[in-house]
Protein backbone atom coordinates (compact mmCIF):
# COMPACT_ATOMS: atom_id res chain seq x y z
CA UNK A 1 0.00 0.00 0.00
CA UNK A 2 3.00 2.45 0.88
CA UNK A 3 4.70 1.65 -2.33
CA UNK A 4 1.07 1.95 -4.29
CA UNK A 5 0.86 5.81 -2.83
CA UNK A 6 4.57 6.41 -4.01
CA UNK A 7 3.56 5.06 -7.61
CA UNK A 8 1.04 7.86 -8.00
CA UNK A 9 2.90 10.82 -6.16
CA UNK A 10 5.58 10.21 -8.56
CA UNK A 11 3.14 10.07 -11.52
CA UNK A 12 1.31 12.93 -10.18
CA UNK A 13 4.87 14.88 -9.68
CA UNK A 14 6.12 13.82 -12.95
CA UNK A 15 2.74 14.54 -14.59
CA UNK A 16 2.93 18.48 -12.90
CA UNK A 17 6.40 18.71 -14.42
CA UNK A 18 5.66 19.25 -17.91
CA UNK A 19 4.64 22.69 -19.21
CA UNK A 20 1.37 23.82 -19.94
CA UNK A 21 0.43 25.11 -23.11
CA UNK A 22 -1.36 28.97 -22.94
CA UNK A 23 -4.76 29.51 -23.75
CA UNK A 24 -4.78 30.72 -27.38
CA UNK A 25 -5.36 34.60 -28.55
CA UNK A 26 -7.85 35.21 -31.17
CA UNK A 27 -6.89 36.29 -34.60
CA UNK A 28 -9.12 39.42 -34.39
CA UNK A 29 -7.67 40.40 -31.19
CA UNK A 30 -4.19 40.68 -32.48
CA UNK A 31 -5.24 42.35 -36.09
CA UNK A 32 -6.98 45.26 -33.50
CA UNK A 33 -3.76 45.49 -31.70
CA UNK A 34 -1.36 46.10 -34.53
CA UNK A 35 -3.84 48.41 -36.02
CA UNK A 36 -4.10 50.40 -32.89
CA UNK A 37 -0.18 50.62 -32.46
CA UNK A 38 -0.07 51.45 -36.22
CA UNK A 39 -3.14 54.41 -35.61
CA UNK A 40 -1.17 55.51 -32.46
CA UNK A 41 2.28 55.57 -34.22
CA UNK A 42 0.56 57.75 -37.28
CA UNK A 43 -1.13 60.03 -34.89
CA UNK A 44 2.19 60.28 -33.13
CA UNK A 45 4.36 61.18 -36.65
CA UNK A 46 1.21 63.51 -37.51
CA UNK A 47 1.48 64.68 -34.29
CA UNK A 48 5.30 65.70 -34.60
CA UNK A 49 4.98 67.08 -38.15
CA UNK A 50 1.98 69.27 -36.73
CA UNK A 51 4.04 70.42 -33.57
CA UNK A 52 6.93 71.94 -36.19
CA UNK A 53 4.17 73.44 -38.14
CA UNK A 54 3.03 75.11 -35.02
CA UNK A 55 6.61 75.76 -34.50
CA UNK A 56 7.38 77.22 -37.64
CA UNK A 57 4.18 79.20 -37.85
CA UNK A 58 4.22 80.96 -34.47
CA UNK A 59 8.11 82.35 -35.56
CA UNK A 60 6.76 83.49 -38.38
CA UNK A 61 3.69 85.43 -36.65
CA UNK A 62 6.37 86.62 -33.91
CA UNK A 63 8.55 87.69 -37.27
CA UNK A 64 5.60 89.04 -38.89
CA UNK A 65 4.76 90.86 -35.61
CA UNK A 66 7.85 92.67 -34.96
CA UNK A 67 8.00 94.12 -39.11
CA UNK A 68 4.06 95.32 -38.08
CA UNK A 69 5.93 96.76 -35.14
CA UNK A 70 8.36 98.88 -37.21
CA UNK A 71 5.68 100.04 -40.00
CA UNK A 72 3.54 101.43 -36.92
CA UNK A 73 6.71 102.78 -35.85
CA UNK A 74 7.49 104.50 -38.78
CA UNK A 75 3.94 105.49 -39.76
CA UNK A 76 3.82 107.07 -36.55
CA UNK A 77 6.54 108.71 -37.13
CA UNK A 78 5.40 110.02 -41.16
CA UNK A 79 2.11 111.02 -39.15
CA UNK A 80 3.64 113.15 -37.09
CA UNK A 81 6.14 114.76 -39.79
CA UNK A 82 2.78 115.42 -41.71
CA UNK A 83 1.29 116.84 -38.98
CA UNK A 84 4.01 119.13 -38.34
CA UNK A 85 4.71 120.17 -41.90
CA UNK A 86 0.61 120.30 -42.33
CA UNK A 87 0.46 122.97 -39.20
CA UNK A 88 3.37 124.83 -40.87
CA UNK A 89 1.52 125.17 -43.77
CA UNK A 90 -1.14 126.37 -42.40
CA UNK A 91 0.40 128.47 -40.62
CA UNK A 92 2.31 130.17 -43.91
CA UNK A 93 -1.13 129.99 -45.63
CA UNK A 94 -2.29 132.20 -43.03
CA UNK A 95 0.25 134.05 -43.29
CA UNK A 96 -0.36 134.91 -46.86
CA UNK A 97 -3.89 135.44 -46.46
CA UNK A 98 -3.29 137.92 -44.28
CA UNK A 99 -0.80 139.70 -46.48
CA UNK A 100 -3.36 139.04 -49.09
CA UNK A 101 -5.98 141.07 -47.66
CA UNK A 102 -3.61 143.64 -46.31
CA UNK A 103 -2.20 144.65 -49.98
CA UNK A 104 -5.87 144.14 -51.62
CA UNK A 105 -7.08 146.72 -49.05
CA UNK A 106 -4.17 149.01 -50.10
CA UNK A 107 -4.61 148.34 -53.49
CA UNK A 108 -8.35 149.52 -53.40
CA UNK A 109 -7.39 152.29 -51.85
CA UNK A 110 -5.09 153.49 -54.26
CA UNK A 111 -8.22 152.28 -57.19
CA UNK A 112 -10.28 154.69 -55.69
CA UNK A 113 -7.70 157.59 -55.46
CA UNK A 114 -6.96 156.87 -59.72
CA UNK A 115 -10.86 156.14 -60.58
CA UNK A 116 -11.49 159.52 -58.80
CA UNK A 117 -9.03 161.58 -60.65
CA UNK A 118 -9.74 159.74 -63.96
CA UNK A 119 -11.25 162.75 -65.29
CA UNK A 120 -8.04 164.63 -65.30
CA UNK A 121 -6.64 162.48 -67.92
CA UNK A 122 -5.74 164.31 -70.98
CA UNK A 123 -7.26 162.11 -73.96
CA UNK A 124 -4.09 160.56 -75.59
CA UNK A 125 -3.22 159.03 -71.69
CA UNK A 126 -6.89 157.62 -71.83
CA UNK A 127 -6.90 156.26 -75.33
CA UNK A 128 -3.66 154.25 -74.61
CA UNK A 129 -5.11 152.84 -71.27
CA UNK A 130 -8.80 152.90 -72.20
CA UNK A 131 -9.66 149.27 -71.32
CA UNK A 132 -7.82 149.48 -67.99
CA UNK A 133 -9.71 153.02 -67.15
CA UNK A 134 -13.19 150.82 -68.52
CA UNK A 135 -12.57 148.34 -65.91
CA UNK A 136 -11.63 150.93 -63.01
CA UNK A 137 -14.54 152.88 -63.58
CA UNK A 138 -17.05 149.47 -63.71
CA UNK A 139 -15.66 147.33 -61.17
CA UNK A 140 -17.44 144.61 -59.68
CA UNK A 141 -15.48 143.34 -57.02
CA UNK A 142 -14.66 140.19 -59.14
CA UNK A 143 -11.90 140.81 -60.56
CA UNK A 144 -8.67 138.74 -59.85
CA UNK A 145 -5.90 140.37 -58.44
CA UNK A 146 -3.73 140.45 -61.22
CA UNK A 147 -6.11 142.12 -63.51
CA UNK A 148 -6.06 145.09 -60.98
CA UNK A 149 -2.76 145.14 -60.22
CA UNK A 150 -2.23 145.55 -64.01
CA UNK A 151 -4.70 148.04 -64.62
CA UNK A 152 -3.30 150.60 -61.89
CA UNK A 153 0.21 150.09 -63.31
CA UNK A 154 -0.54 150.40 -66.62
CA UNK A 155 -2.59 153.77 -66.06
CA UNK A 156 -0.01 155.26 -63.70
CA UNK A 157 2.98 154.61 -66.22
CA UNK A 158 1.76 156.07 -68.57
CA UNK A 159 -0.08 159.37 -66.80
CA UNK A 160 4.03 159.18 -65.44
CA UNK A 161 5.34 159.01 -68.58
CA UNK A 162 2.80 161.61 -70.33
CA UNK A 163 3.41 164.37 -67.61
CA UNK A 164 7.38 164.47 -67.81
CA UNK A 165 7.24 165.73 -71.53
CA UNK A 166 5.53 168.07 -74.19
CA UNK A 167 3.42 166.52 -76.33
CA UNK A 168 1.63 167.75 -79.46
CA UNK A 169 -1.08 165.91 -80.91
CA UNK A 170 -4.08 166.48 -83.23
CA UNK A 171 -7.56 166.11 -81.28
CA UNK A 172 -11.26 166.97 -82.70
CA UNK A 173 -12.57 169.80 -80.78
CA UNK A 174 -16.50 170.90 -80.63
CA UNK A 175 -17.56 174.38 -81.61
CA UNK A 176 -20.69 175.72 -81.93
CA UNK A 177 -21.92 172.21 -82.45
CA UNK A 178 -19.38 172.01 -85.45
CA UNK A 179 -16.42 168.99 -85.13
CA UNK A 180 -13.09 170.56 -85.80
CA UNK A 181 -9.42 168.96 -85.98
CA UNK A 182 -6.93 171.02 -84.25
CA UNK A 183 -3.44 170.72 -82.89
CA UNK A 184 -2.98 170.68 -79.34
CA UNK A 185 0.05 171.34 -77.45
CA UNK A 186 0.32 169.44 -74.18
CA UNK A 187 2.03 170.61 -70.83
CA UNK A 188 2.33 167.47 -69.28
CA UNK A 189 -0.97 166.81 -67.77
CA UNK A 190 -1.00 170.19 -66.05
CA UNK A 191 -1.60 172.48 -69.14
CA UNK A 192 -2.54 172.78 -72.78
CA UNK A 193 -2.90 175.00 -75.79
CA UNK A 194 -4.62 174.73 -78.90
CA UNK A 195 -5.36 176.16 -82.28
CA UNK A 196 -7.05 175.12 -85.57
CA UNK A 197 -5.22 174.41 -89.21
CA UNK A 198 -7.45 178.05 -89.82
CA UNK A 199 -5.14 179.98 -87.03
CA UNK A 200 -8.80 181.27 -86.30
CA UNK A 201 -9.64 179.18 -83.20
CA UNK A 202 -7.72 178.85 -80.33
CA UNK A 203 -7.38 177.93 -76.67
CA UNK A 204 -6.07 177.02 -73.28
CA UNK A 205 -6.88 173.35 -71.83
CA UNK A 206 -6.89 172.76 -68.07
CA UNK A 207 -7.90 169.34 -66.12
CA UNK A 208 -10.99 169.08 -64.26
CA UNK A 209 -12.93 166.50 -62.53
CA UNK A 210 -15.28 165.83 -65.34
CA UNK A 211 -12.45 166.01 -68.01
CA UNK A 212 -10.38 168.52 -69.52
CA UNK A 213 -12.12 171.94 -69.27
CA UNK A 214 -10.98 173.90 -72.68
CA UNK A 215 -11.54 178.02 -72.87
CA UNK A 216 -11.23 179.63 -76.53
CA UNK A 217 -8.97 182.45 -76.29
CA UNK A 218 -8.32 183.57 -80.34
CA UNK A 219 -5.85 186.17 -79.24
CA UNK A 220 -3.35 183.47 -78.44
CA UNK A 221 -3.94 181.50 -81.70
CA UNK A 222 -0.75 182.99 -83.65
CA UNK A 223 1.73 182.34 -80.65
CA UNK A 224 0.26 178.72 -80.39
CA UNK A 225 0.66 178.29 -83.89
CA UNK A 226 4.12 179.68 -83.43
CA UNK A 227 4.90 177.42 -80.34
CA UNK A 228 3.80 174.18 -82.54
CA UNK A 229 5.94 175.18 -85.44
CA UNK A 230 8.90 175.36 -83.07
CA UNK A 231 7.90 171.61 -81.70
CA UNK A 232 7.82 170.11 -85.32
CA UNK A 233 11.01 172.19 -86.09
CA UNK A 234 8.98 173.74 -89.02
CA UNK A 235 10.67 176.91 -87.30
CA UNK A 236 13.95 177.52 -85.61
CA UNK A 237 14.17 177.60 -81.51
CA UNK A 238 12.74 180.75 -79.92
CA UNK A 239 11.14 182.09 -76.61
CA UNK A 240 7.42 181.26 -77.13
CA UNK A 241 4.88 183.53 -74.09
CA UNK A 242 1.79 181.10 -73.37
CA UNK A 243 -0.63 181.92 -70.59
CA UNK A 244 -0.71 179.35 -67.91
CA UNK A 245 -3.18 178.64 -65.39
CA UNK A 246 -2.55 179.26 -61.84
CA UNK A 247 -4.89 175.89 -61.32
CA UNK A 248 -2.86 172.84 -61.10
CA UNK A 249 -6.05 170.36 -60.44
CA UNK A 250 -4.51 167.34 -61.81
CA UNK A 251 -1.31 167.37 -58.89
Amino acid sequence: MARLLLFIFITIGFASSEEVPPPAIPQEKIEQWVTTMKTASSESASWTEQKEMLLELISLREHETEKLDEVIGLAKERITDVESKKAALTGEAQRRQAWRNQFEHRLKTIEDLVAARLGYLPKPVVDKVFDAVERIQNRTGEEDLQTRIRDVISILNECSAFNNEIHMLPEIHEFDGKQIEVDVIYLGMNQAWYVDRTNRLSGVGKPGESGWEWTEEPSIAGTVRRAIDIYTKKAPPAFVKLPVSNSNAAN
